[in-house]
């Protein structure tokens, strides 16, 4: 036990001197050689020694090592270069993969390069997760899902291009990215996770026809199938949007899901398509309140743009039981009470 404490202790102060010496504190690249199932060696990429001494710019090379070494670089390791001070990384085509919260942490990043004819499928979970710095990343063509909180409270993120190809936008995406004004929604896209655009800055979005409402069988406790309703528009998605002012939900969309479009206080209008069947209240999780209603605390709501017909709307299942909970109220009277428009549809 002792000796365990002792080098505990000696870790300790190793750290701890490092602090105030930074000059005598480095890192640098290390690339790790491995071989695949087919027996071909590739690296992988991550930061060696004191991380946050790495700065500046980094450009991993296509290809590292020397003779029957010599091979590409695949790979970024998970968590790889967390918590450096790198400001530029440029990413070669050769990388097919990158590890969860590579990036992360990390609020001097102010741009990410990827090649143009990079084949990366995944902007992996968390990867530039509190990256507060970034500005500009060119996400591949090749890019099917935006992972969860990969661009995480990126609050110096005011722009983003979303290629066509990408189908998911996972839970929590761009939370907290509230310099984010303005995005565009490829036509593949399938589905929005949980608050994936919660408290960004949003001004207008337009979800595409493409997302859509799914019903999914899974194993259940008993071991037997069941089905479960998965909203193409997750719990949550754009709540506390709080300069949201107009928003139009596509064709795909049945179900508003609780909390959407929730303490968007200043959305002033939104389109909703002619199938739309349910407009959900309160969610529950773990015996606690996880958001309100769908259009709770929605004061400047003033119209809807039904794509149906006055008695489509009437058949709209819209759940306004009210919910109180640590002196807030939730409800979703300001749909009911907003200006209707029937059949009526968004033209661009």
């Amino acid at each position: 036990m002792k000796k365990r404490f002792f080098a505990l202790m000696l870790c300790l102060m190793a750290a701890a001197l490092c602090v105030p010496f930074l000059s005598g504190c480095s890192a640098e690249v290390g690339y790790e050689l491995k071989v695949d199932e087919n027996g071909a060696k590739y690296y992988v990429a991550s930061v060696n020694g004191y991380i946050s001494a790495l700065s500046g710019e980094l450009v991993i090379p296509e290809e590292y090592g020397s003779g029957e070494n010599r091979a590409p670089v695949k790979e970024i390791a998970e968590r790889g270069f967390a918590g450096t001070a790198l400001k530029k990384v440029t990413i070669p085509a050769t990388v097919e993969k990158i590890g969860n919260a590579a990036f992360s942490n990390n609020s001097d990043l102010e741009e990410v390069v990827f090649a143009e004819d990079s084949s990366i499928k995944e902007i992996p979970w968390g990867v530039f997760g509190k990256c507060s710095g970034l500005k500009k990343v060119n996400i591949p063509a090749t890019v099917k899902t935006i992972d969860g909180m990969s661009f995480f409270e990126c609050t110096g993120l005011s722009s983003l291009e979303i290629p066509d190809g990408v189908e998911v936008i996972g839970r929590r995406a761009f939370e907290g990215c509230n310099a984010l004004r303005d995005i565009t929604f490829p036509e593949t896209l399938l589905s929005i996770g949980e608050m994936a655009f919660y408290n960004s800055g949003l001004q207008s979005v337009v979800i595409p026809d493409s997302v859509v409402d799914v019903t999914e069988t899974v194993a259940g406790e008993n071991g037997e199938s069941e089905e479960i309703f998965v909203p193409g528009i997750g719990a949550a998605a754009f709540h506390t949007c709080l300069s949201l002012k107009s928003a139009v939900v596509g064709k795909g969309v049945t179900v508003i899901a609780e909390g959407v479009f929730g303490y968007c206080s200043a959305l002033e209008e939104i389109y909703l398509p002619a199938g739309l069947k349910e407009v959900r209240g309160i969610k529950m999780s773990g015996g606690s309140l996880f958001c309100g209603h769908a259009f709770h605390h929605d004061g400047a709501l003033a119209r809807i743009y039904f794509g149906g017909t006055a008695e489509e709307w009437a058949a709209v299942k819209i759940d306004n039981e009210p919910y109180s909970f640590q002196g807030a109220y939730y409800d979703n009277q300001y749909l009911l009470n907003a200006e209707k428009h029937f059949q009526t549809e968004y033209d661009g």
